[in-house]
């Protein structure tokens, strides 16, 4: 195993990492995963119990238990409530499935749809509702309290956002080079004190969401970052000793070509003496080979030819595609050339329906810039007023993930998109 790639490989997980942001990971990629929802009664109260000992650690717990059995009611009201909303989506939406459904506990899949967010539409099946109870606890409390301080949708202990954002950063540093599997990562790892167990394999792409405690979601979501930058700590100390030591000991992986040759040639010298009674000769290197093979095919042969015209004919065939995406100044104009018409189209029951033309014509692509890792992101905007009050997860008695503009807007850049095989890329609101 060479130093380079070793180096290699750390430089790329440690740029990885860096070069994050949770928050754009999150909006383009876990949000739109297959998600499963559960609620409980036991999470609920726990939320509002938690709250009232982090708000006033001297109230005797015999008040805290007082309120409790006097919001009881309400809390099975909302867990009834949230269970209707379940059944009647369910019921029209085939991606999603009431899998529990007790006076005590709900549970649901939300299946990938459309490049649609599951995680807000799995708030929106709640909100309104959380929104009540909240209001009422505060009565019972005596105080104004803000709903998200008691209760938020909360990932499953170490599956969270950070984590997930953190175990694609591993693959792509593992993708960089062949030598260096993710086994072999995780052993390297995993013995200088980072589980990437712990920080969680991506390879279901399942989020497991649950609405519960805010104080413990808050104080996992420490932990987490606290992982992560025990991460980085890690990756940096392994750098400077790589450039010390010359090799790390602990991050073998497959030999490169120049190593197998070394070693075949050590191997083949040292074999007679090995027949030499008393001799002391060391043991055979062993060749670590990578699980990637390749066969030699005869130059000039018709195989060959055929495999080189098809090279040529599929990079010209890149070219041609990669023309809009690799100038971003021209996709712009293209996009804010077709937007308007594309929007108006697609603007059909359930999604916004148009009546004037304000809003299509409102839309706008305002930058196109790249991402850490090297796609386009397409920022836009909207006339907000009146038709932000549609966004899911916006305040008020509009917000309605059917008619969320996000979407409607993103689905129609990635209409126009799909005629310059553009690929990989992100939308966003600017």
């Amino acid at each position: 195993m060479s130093a380079r790639s070793q180096k290699k490989f750390l430089e790329t997980l440690l740029r990885e990492i860096e070069s994050q942001d949770v928050e754009a990971y999150r909006r383009a990629i876990a949000d739109k995963q297959h998600h499963n929802f559960s609620l409980s009664r036991r999470a609920v109260r726990k939320g509002m119990r938690d709250y009232l000992i982090e708000f006033d650690p001297d109230m005797p717990r015999s008040e805290v238990s007082a309120i409790l059995k006097t919001i009881d009611k309400s809390v099975v009201k909302f867990i009834k409530e949230v269970g209707d909303n379940l059944v009647e989506l369910a019921s029209k939406d085939k991606t999603v499935s009431v899998t529990k459904n007790t006076s005590a506990t709900k549970q649901a899949t939300f299946e990938v749809k459309n490049g649609k967010s599951r995680y807000d539409k799995i708030y929106s099946r709640y909100s309104k509702e959380l929104t009540v109870l909240i209001a009422e606890f505060g009565k019972v409390v005596g105080r104004v309290i803000k709903g998200r301080k008691v209760l938020n949708l909360s990932h499953k202990d170490f599956e969270g956002i950070i984590e997930s954002a953190v175990a694609d950063a591993v693959d792509k540093a593992v993708a960089q080079d062949t030598l260096i599997t993710r086994k072999i990562a995780e052993s390297f790892l995993k013995g200088r004190g980072i589980d990437l167990k712990v920080i969680r394999s991506t390879s279901t792409s399942t989020m497991n969401v649950s609405l519960g405690s805010s104080v413990v979601n808050a104080k996992d979501k420490d932990a987490s970052k606290k992982r992560i930058q025990d991460l980085r700590k890690a990756l940096v100390n392994a750098l400077e000793e790589l450039s010390k030591k010359g090799i790390l000991l602990d991050l073998p992986g497959s030999d490169s070509f120049a190593e197998i040759k070394e070693k075949k040639i050590i191997n083949s010298t040292l074999k007679p003496f090995r027949s030499v009674k008393g001799a002391k000769v060391s043991k055979a290197k062993k060749i670590e080979h990578s699980k990637k093979t390749s066969s030699k095919k005869k130059t000039g042969s018709a195989t060959v030819v055929a495999a080189r015209a098809k090279s040529r004919r599929a990079k010209a065939v890149q070219r041609k595609k990669a023309g809009a995406s690799s100038q971003p100044l021209e996709l712009l104009g293209i996009l804010n050339e077709k937007l308007p018409q594309t929007v108006r189209k697609n603007m059909q029951s359930p999604a916004l329906v148009n009546r004037s033309g304000r809003f299509a014509e409102s839309v706008k692509v305002t930058e196109i810039t790249q991402t850490p890792q090297g796609f386009p992101s397409v920022g836009y905007t909207y006339q907000r007023n009146p038709y932000q009050v549609f966004e899911e997860g916006s305040s008020g008695n509009w917000s309605n993930g059917d008619r969320d503009p996000r979407d409607l807007i993103d689905k129609s850049i990635r209409e126009i998109a799909a005629h310059f095989a553009i690929g990989r890329f992100y939308t966003r609101r600017v």
